[in-house]
């Protein structure tokens, strides 16, 4: 088969083709520089000829004028014939004013009108005395340029002859340097590279010399030295990769778009029952039932790759060896091929039999622990419908409780209280009767005194039952009940009203009474302290309550643990009015019970 010259330039060397170039380039100019001297030489010939021309005619035009003047035909051929020998000369004529041609000399070979020298001159006569020069005729003189042609020819030949030996003892020596500086260290390149691409890749070029060649061996060794390093990163890279594809607890593979599985890991193998991967692939790719894929599972996979260009937390359920099911997660992507279109699937296959039989118990579980909660659900409801009907019933007993003490502390009020008032005065009527000093009289004198003993423990107890100053607001009583609790405990008690005092339901003055007198019995008992605030503050924010103490405290979590009825009661009458109740208290720093009850249920007058 012929190349073409195209192909056939491109499967030169490149010494052949350096000295293509190189001839090539002294070629033009070599011939470019023949033609310059060429020319300058024409030329220079040329301006010699026209220049003899010249001086042919003016000695002619001087010597020819006597002759002529005196019509001396043989001077004039005798001085014509001196000059016609010349092998330049191709014609001399000589004419007169009035005659015509006078004389004619001609060469045998006669030149082209365009290949000849013209010169034309005037001869005049100057005669004796003053008379002006006259015209009396005209030499005509032509010399042919073929000899001027000829010597150019041959400087011609001359010139492109030392050229021509210039120029082969020029290639000859580049053809010997460039061997020796190009073709040799670059055949010695080519011999490395091929070394080093043949696997040897200790294999390192020469450093000749410092030019480019030089640099491109340095450059050569620096590559195999970063091939060798890459080899031996590829090589550990392809061993990790093995092992860990070798020693993965999830199954590896390649398969294709018809179903063969090209590569398995072990972990694939035991996954689906094979001793090892080559018996899995051995056998997928002899027996057609034995391929882990259908071909419908196939184009499933291949369509989800198509479609969304991988394959995440997919659950399949492929069989064993054995025929036994097994459910799995497959994980995979697109291996494309050299058109971009997907061949192969890479995936990695997970055992999750026991998880899915996990879940399906977990959702078992789940449903029954949803009816469960429902169950409770409702059970909850129940009881708090239930409880909120307890604390419906307790604030009812709580206001029967207090409405009975009410009722019992009017009655005690009104019916013992009369009936000792009535006694007392009885008492006092009966003294006045008796004699000073008998034992009579000092009997009714001690009746007297349990009488007023036994009125101030009604009052007392009326006082406790229902204290008669809640009847004047809910400042009035607790400023009695501070001044109450320091006559009985003989601990100063003090108490402060901040802002309007607020207008309260019954009820509420009442809870309110009833927690400042549980908090300060409770300090009474317990508290060992000095000193007592019972702080009121009314703003638009609405009524805040506290009590405080210098006490030694107490742990309030341990009290709670405790079952403490006394705090227990105090939540629920707070809780019973909308208040929250607040108690801050640790050892050896006091304690103070804070009550806070909204707005919406103060009247701020």
């Amino acid at each position: 088969m012929r190349l073409s010259p195209r192909l056939r330039l491109r499967s030169l060397s490149l010494h052949t083709k350096l000295m293509l170039a190189l001839v090539v380039l002294v070629a033009i100019v070599a011939g470019a520089s023949a033609y310059i001297l060429v020319e300058h030489e024409r030329e220079r010939r040329l301006i010699a000829l026209e220049e003899r021309a010249t001086r042919i005619a003016d000695l002619f035009s001087r010597s020819l004028a006597q002759p002529l003047w005196n019509i001396d035909r043989g001077a004039i051929d005798s001085q014509l014939a001196a000059l016609a020998p010349n092998p330049e000369v191709a014609r001399f004529t000589v004419t007169a004013v009035g005659y015509g041609t006078v004389s004619t000399v001609r060469s045998a070979n006669q030149p082209n009108p365009g290949d000849s020298v013209v010169r034309v001159r005037a001869i005049e006569y100057d005669p004796p005395g003053d008379a002006p020069r006259e015209k009396i005729g005209e030499i005509r003189v032509v010399l042919t340029k073929a000899v001027a042609e000829q010597a150019i020819g041959g400087a011609r030949r001359a010139i492109l002859a030392m050229i021509a030996a210039i120029v082969a003892v020029l290639y000859a020596a580049t053809f010997l340097l460039l061997k020796r500086m190009v073709r040799s260290p670059i055949n010695r390149l080519a011999e490395m590279v091929d070394r080093i691409a043949g696997g040897d890749l200790d294999a390192r070029c020469v450093v000749e010399s410092g030019d480019e060649l030089g640099r491109l061996a340095m450059r050569v060794n620096v590559m195999a030295d970063r091939l060798r390093e890459s080899t031996v990163c590829l090589r550990d890279s392809e061993r990790k990769y093995r092992g860990i594809v070798e020693n993965a607890l999830e199954g590896i593979f390649l398969l294709d778009q018809n179903g063969r599985l090209n590569e398995a890991n072990p972990a694939m193998a035991q996954l689906l029952g094979y001793p090892d991967a080559a018996d899995l692939i051995r056998a997928a790719a002899s027996d057609p039932g034995e391929q882990p894929f259908s071909p419908a599972l196939t184009r499933t996979l291949f369509d989800i790759l198509s479609a969304q260009g991988e394959i995440a937390g997919l659950e399949l359920q492929l069989a064993r060896r054995d025929a036994t099911p097994i459910w799995v997660q497959l994980n995979g992507r697109g291996v494309a091929g050299d058109d971009g279109s997907i061949r192969s699937l890479e995936g990695l296959l997970t055992d999750v039999t026991a998880r899915k039989h996990a879940v399906e118990n977990l959702q078992r579980h789940r449903d029954q622990l949803e009816l469960e909660v429902r169950v409770r659900a409702r059970t909850e409801l129940e009881l708090l419908a239930s409880r909120e009907r307890l604390q419906q019933l307790s604030a009812h007993l709580e206001a029967i409780r207090e409405e009975e003490r009410k009722h019992i502390a009017m009655e005690i009020h009104d019916e013992l209280g009369q009936l000792l008032t009535a006694l007392k005065m009885d008492v006092s009527l009966l003294r006045m009767q008796l004699v000073a000093g008998s034992a009579a009289m000092q009997k009714a004198e001690e009746m007297r005194d349990l009488t007023e003993k036994t009125i101030q423990i009604v009052r007392n107890v009326t006082s406790h039952l229902r204290p008669a100053a809640l009847n004047f607001g809910v400042v009035s009583a607790l400023e009695w009940l501070a001044g109450d609790f320091t006559r009985h405990t003989q601990i100063p008690c003090h108490f402060h009203a901040g802002g309007s005092e607020p207008s309260l339901a019954d009820p509420r003055a009442t809870a309110i009474f009833r927690i400042v007198q549980e908090s300060l019995t409770n300090v009474a008992r317990h508290a060992n302290a000095s000193r007592v605030d019972v702080t009121l503050a009314n703003n638009e924010a609405g009524i805040e309550l506290s009590v405080s103490d210098n006490g030694r405290g107490f742990d309030i979590v341990a009290a709670r643990a405790g079952y403490s009825y006394g705090l227990q009661g105090m939540a629920e009458r707070a809780r019973l009015i909308d208040a929250q109740l607040h108690i801050d208290s640790e050892p050896d720093s006091g304690s103070v019970v804070r009550l806070c009850l909204q707005d919406d249920a103060v009247i701020v007058r």
